[in-house]
């Protein structure tokens, strides 16, 4: 019977109690999947929208760990998109300079800025091979029509220089909209840049999909190829005698749509992946010290588990924010 002297590694230096490691859900994978497809196809754009908190920005991490796991040759860059009042070039460019550690002068002119940022992008892209180079607008429901022009002029620029720029519309439903508004606008150069496809992001919206998830703690290994599941990691003893978190699917489902029932909170049941990992860690964090061959996972402890998650109180926080600003 395995003990906790006969773990591989520490617990301390375990991913789980790091937060160094990133879980797949379906909607992620649709996201992958779509990224997959225009980079196969340079389709340059692609709009991926979704209530907020629901793990949108999660998903750009996981995606852009494993684009470079599997293709190490494109430049990968991620840009904060940031709500202002007036559109401004010189922040627009410097902000995509920092995408691109590439920090802008201070007091640096447009035409700079821009060249600057061409230099950087083309020298990243000539070093690693590559002439793909990958943008994630997060937020992006906060750009403004100048600068999608921007962004066209950028994409027309480097395409000019035989680079190929993919940029990945990730932000709120007011995405969509906008792809609408440039559609009745006859904006169509920018529709076709970086918005013929569209995918709607989800939360964890099912048992199924719970059960997706949760294989992955009882199939994922560390260190890698160890035979030590995180599951077996955490609760060595409970897991040869058979308990698996994938088979708690249904009763933490269950846990999350009852706390948020009972909480009022609006909107479906939909769980982002912050607070679903969170319930899932706690509860091998929790049970590490309490490892025995009966130890199981049942209806009370996961309610205490979503609770230790703060989904509600983070749903409930987040609703009035949103309400604040509506008002």
């Amino acid at each position: 019977m395995p003990t906790v002297q006969q773990r591989p590694a520490s617990l301390e230096n375990h991913p789980i109690g790091r937060r160094t490691y990133r879980i797949p859900t379906p909607s992620i994978a649709a996201f992958r999947t779509l990224i997959d497809e225009c980079l196969l196809l340079y389709i340059t754009g692609a709009l991926i929208h979704g209530r907020p908190r629901i793990g949108k920005t999660y998903a750009i991490e996981f995606i852009r760990r494993d684009l470079e796991r599997r293709h190490p040759r494109l430049s990968i860059y991620r840009l904060r998109c940031t709500r202002s009042q007036t559109p401004s070039e010189n922040s627009f460019f410097s902000a995509l300079l920092h995408a691109a550690n590439h920090p802008a002068q201070s007091g640096a002119s447009r035409a700079a800025l821009r060249g600057r940022l061409l230099h950087k992008l083309r020298q990243v892209a000539d070093s690693k091979g590559d002439e793909r180079i990958v943008m994630f607008a997060d937020e992006a429901q906060n750009l403004h029509e100048l600068h999608y022009e921007w962004l066209r002029d950028l994409h027309d620029e480097l395409e000019n220089n035989g680079l190929r720029l993919f940029v990945f519309l990730v932000g709120q439903s007011q995405l969509v909209a906008q792809k609408s508004a440039f559609q009745a606008q006859d904006k169509g150069q920018i529709v076709a840049r970086f918005m013929v496809e569209e995918l709607a992001f989800r939360g964890i919206s099912s048992a199924a999909e719970c059960r997706a998830v949760l294989k992955a703690y009882d199939q994922g290994e560390y260190p890698e190829a160890s035979g030590w599941c995180y599951t077996r990691f955490y609760v060595p003893q409970a897991y040869d005698a058979g308990l698996r978190m994938l088979d708690s699917a249904s009763t933490l489902w269950h846990a999350f749509e009852d706390a948020h029932i009972k909480a009022q909170l609006d909107g479906p049941v939909e769980i982002p992946m912050k607070y679903f990992t969170a319930a899932a860690e706690a509860s091998l964090l929790v049970s590490s010290a309490h490892d025995s061959p009966t130890l199981t996972f049942d209806p009370p402890f996961w309610t205490s588990m979503v609770e230790r998650s703060r989904y509600v109180l983070a749903q409930k926080a987040g609703g009035a924010a949103l309400s604040a600003i509506s008002q």
